[in-house]
């Protein structure tokens, strides 16, 4: 009996330098107050026995405020500056106006603030007195559109046509280049490298990797809920280390019309549903904010499309898009945005799935990239509509700028064929295993790198992606 009271012992002992350390240290991190934070940081790494996983956790805390002070690196100065260039009508009690009511992003660090690398762009597009100032001046700047109109209403006339939900495929040849800057690690050390590749299923097919530098790569030839490319390297001398693959797809959009009378309640104590239904802290979690939240936007309604649907247009006007900080540096993406009042796709994303679970509705992460007329990393989601099961949402394109009502909530229950998946789920693991923490916890887009010297984190290393369409034959092949 006595070696597993001992055992016992040891674990609350663990737990207890868990509980009692890491989790105040996060909350010193997250208000700012780093300096102490630091000090109970040092203290608890010295402490005897502690395991690896809690040593981990507050070496991530200590890297948390570096990776915080990369995005709030500016002075009031420089974003006063940045926003009259801008707009030069702009005065100081505008200015001043605007901090108050939380319009530019700051984080009081040990006393002093400091203002988010994006806060004079955020603005404008996060406050309405200024947005209008600045489209006074520059009208070309409006938002530019992140789909074409046109392959909406394609997808909709192909459906109508050949009554196929999976049509207007497109074929992409993709070009990832991630490279670590010189000097990063000491020449002849292994990086390892984890790239970003298409999920094996679903509206993709005609996966395949074409070429990769170096050759010799590790893959999962599955449909795993995070799809990579491993490869590794020794770093090259006074020189950037490059790791490149060139991958082939082709993408097919989805249409189904959903008729809300034919929708039915989820079904009960389904196991497979269940995964999809819950909260999964940090980041989908039914906090105060969301319980109050709820019925002012779905009010009495009961059909779960129809929840969906004022839930989806609710986040789509009531958080702007914006440029985010780190979602590593982010306690929980939804808490973010409902205090802040703006995010970028995932942010607004994960608010509508944390909505739509709380509400019955079974949602689920899908995220990748976009390749026209926008070439970038996107986050959307699924959620599950019985009968017609999972169907396709996104958020951030939101409401089409169209009065043809198909046109307009295409994005809920469809999407285009112009993106690529690679994850479909979030905070996956990496295959094979990370040593260390990774620079994003939440999303897998970038990649990941390291070295036996620990994580390197994005300001380390840069990326290229390079997206090129390839038509089809003249048989449509």
């Amino acid at each position: 009996m006595r070696l597993p009271l001992l055992f016992a012992v040891i674990v609350l002992s663990f737990v207890r330098i868990r509980a009692a350390e890491i989790e105040p240290i996060n909350e010193l991190v997250s208000e700012g107050h780093w300096q102490q934070a630091q000090q109970k940081i040092e203290q608890a790494l010295a402490q005897p026995e502690l395991r690896f996983q809690a040593r981990e956790d507050l070496l991530f805390q200590r890297d948390r405020m570096t990776r915080m002070s990369l995005d709030f690196n500016k002075t009031r100065e420089q974003v006063f500056q940045e926003v009259c260039a801008t707009t030069p009508s702009i005065n100081e009690k505008q200015f001043a106006d605007w901090e108050k009511v939380g319009a530019l992003e700051l984080l009081n660090i040990d006393g002093t603030n400091r203002y988010f690398s994006q806060a004079a762009a955020n603005l404008f597009l996060i406050n309405p007195e200024a947005r209008s100032l600045k489209m006074k001046l520059h009208p070309e700047a409006g938002p530019k559109p992140l789909y074409h109109v046109e392959d909406v209403r394609d997808v909709i006339a192909n459906f109508d046509k050949t009554g196929q939900q999976f049509n207007s495929p497109r074929t992409w040849r993709v070009t990832y280049v991630l490279t670590v800057k010189p000097g990063i690690v000491p020449a002849g050390e292994i990086i390892r490298a984890w790239l970003p590749f298409p999920h094996v299923g679903g509206r993709q097919k005609g996966i395949r990797l074409i070429s990769a530098d170096p050759p010799q790569v590790v893959m999962l030839d599955t449909n795993a809920a995070l799809a990579s490319v491993y490869l590794e390297k020794p770093a090259a001398s006074n020189q950037p280390t490059s790791f490149k693959i060139v991958f082939e797809l082709t993408s097919a959009a989805f249409y189904e019309p959903i008729d809300s009378t034919r929708v039915q309640p989820e079904p009960a104590n389904d196991p497979a549903l269940a995964p999809f239904l819950g909260e999964e802290p940090p980041q989908i979690v039914f906090s105060d904010e969301i319980k109050n939240l709820s019925p002012k936007i779905v009010g009495d309604e009961t059909n779960p499309y129809l929840k969906a649907r004022r839930i989806f247009e609710w986040t789509f006007q009531h958080i702007p898009w914006a440029s985010a900080r780190e979602y590593s540096t982010i306690e929980c993406l939804p808490r973010y945005a409902l205090a802040c009042g703006h995010g970028d796709c995932g942010i607004k994303t994960m608010t509508f799935m944390t909505l739509c679970r709380f509400n019955g509705i079974p949602t689920r992460w899908e995220t990748g990239w976009t390749t026209d007329p926008v070439e970038d990393m996107h986050d959307w989601c699924e959620i599950y509509l019985a009968p017609y099961g999972w169907v396709p949402v996104d958020v951030t394109y939101g409401l089409v700028d169209s009065r043809n009502e198909r046109e307009k909530w295409f994005y809920l229950g469809n999407i285009d064929a112009a993106r690529f998946v690679v994850n479909t789920d979030y905070a996956q693991p990496l295959y094979p295993a990370k040593t260390f923490f990774r620079s994003e916890i939440v999303d897998f887009q970038r990649g990941e790198v390291e070295w036996r010297g620990g994580n390197l984190y994005f300001n380390q290393w840069s990326w290229d992606y390079n997206v090129k369409e390839i038509p089809p034959d003249r048989d449509g092949h």
